[in-house]
């Protein structure tokens, strides 16, 4: 009888099992991301194959892939139909003249492709474009500030946003701090498009960063993303397990957002130096990466990269390389409650290129590492938020 008795028994284990998964933290795992489908992009020898400015939108009931391209001899703005996986037109940049922009440092869509802003850090200016590449107007950003300078960039881990008619815009330290309080550091400017008025948010990093910080050559010391459906900014930090969310541009509440596959950190910014000795540290180590916010679905991606040894032939120099790297993409509902966690090979995905789109996740398969790499096209995967097993 009791043999009879065992199997119901452990059919009601395995089922238990299967409909969600916990770990040590005592999290309940609901969700997943599924490979859904590829989308092959294509690009010609003046388009390389990287860009830290890519952001779908959408446009007359359409769906977009902006896709800045300044890498080879091309300096232009690629306009992707995701639809028809071709190209929808493309915008190109001049570098002198009334339409001049002299360093694109990152761009995205203003609404549409009509409308775009241009950064150009090395001389504090936004530009505003239209679809034909032109000068609308330009704005100086310029403001004196201990320990700060404008960072005018916009990439799809660190969007600026904007709220009316003001534009924020994240900033980073100059460089080299002695212990001057982390907690009184600037995390993001505000510029007032109809006054001209710049000022800072009184958003800072958490408290209890310490140590010296040395700015570590290509690293960004936080991503974010701006949910305008709520209203929310969300910060994550590279070296911390817990995100930051404002709703008011100024009060913040923290929210445990770890990964199960990384120890536990603290809110410490190493010391780190920028020679060889330290750039390899920086990069082996593991690390939070971008944040991002699906519209569609209503939750958060949140990216996280795996310790590694660095090959042999491989440099420190350049840490948006499309190398191998082992990853993980945490998924938050929108209360900020952990659901779920998807873990990724590191010879197939290039996870610091992707977008979310209407019919899930999109990331990067040129991926140095992939065999099945080409540098002819863009490649992305679809991945599609499901229930676990299901």
């Amino acid at each position: 009888m009791k043999v009879y008795l065992l199997f119901p028994l452990i059919s009601i284990l395995i089922l238990a099992s299967c409909q969600q998964k916990e770990n040590k933290d005592n999290i309940t795992y609901t969700k997943e991301l599924k490979k859904q489908k590829q989308i092959y992009l294509p690009i010609d020898e003046n388009t390389y194959f990287v860009s830290k400015s890519i952001f779908q939108f959408e446009e007359n009931g359409r769906e977009y892939l902006f896709f800045e391209n300044r890498q080879k001899s091309m300096y232009d703005i690629i306009i992707f139909d995701l639809e028809n996986q071709i190209v929808s037109k493309r915008i190109p940049i001049q570098r002198e003249g009334s339409n001049g922009i002299p360093a694109m440092m990152g761009s995205k869509p203003f609404f549409d492709s009509n409308n775009l802003m241009v950064f150009q850090h090395n001389i504090s200016r936004i530009s505003f474009l239209n679809g034909k590449g032109e000068v609308i107007r330009n704005f100086p950003i310029k403001k004196e500030g201990y320990f700060i300078e404008f960072n005018l960039s916009s990439y799809f881990y660190m969007p600026t946003f904007a709220k009316d008619s003001v534009i924020y815009i994240s900033q980073r330290s100059k460089g080299k701090g002695k212990r001057v309080g982390y907690d009184k550091i600037p995390l993001f400017i505000s510029f007032n498009q109809k006054t001209g008025e710049i000022d800072w948010l009184p958003l800072y990093f958490p408290t209890n960063f310490d140590g010296d910080y040395t700015i570590v050559k290509g690293e960004d010391a936080f991503s974010y993303d701006y949910n305008n459906i709520n209203n929310q900014l969300i910060c994550s930090f590279t070296n911390y397990d817990s995100i930051m969310v404002t709703e008011n541009l100024k009060d913040v509440k923290w929210y445990n957002a770890k990964s199960r596959y990384l120890k536990n950190m603290k809110p410490n910014i190493d010391n780190h130096t920028n020679d060889i000795y330290g750039l390899i540290k920086n990069e082996e180590k593991p690390k939070y990466l971008h944040l991002m916010y699906d519209k569609y679905r209503n939750v958060y991606y949140r990216f996280a990269e795996m310790p590694c040894k660095l090959a042999k032939d491989e440099t420190p120099y350049d840490n948006f390389a499309p190398k191998a790297r082992e990853f993980s993409v945490i998924i938050l509902n929108d209360k900020f409650d952990i659901i779920g966690e998807t873990k990724f090979p590191g010879n197939k995905y290039f996870y610091r290129m992707s977008f979310v789109g209407k019919d899930g996740l999109y990331i990067s398969e040129n991926n140095l590492a992939n065999p099945e790499f080409d540098e002819n096209k863009l490649v992305f995967s679809c991945f599609k938020l499901v229930d676990i097993n299901e």
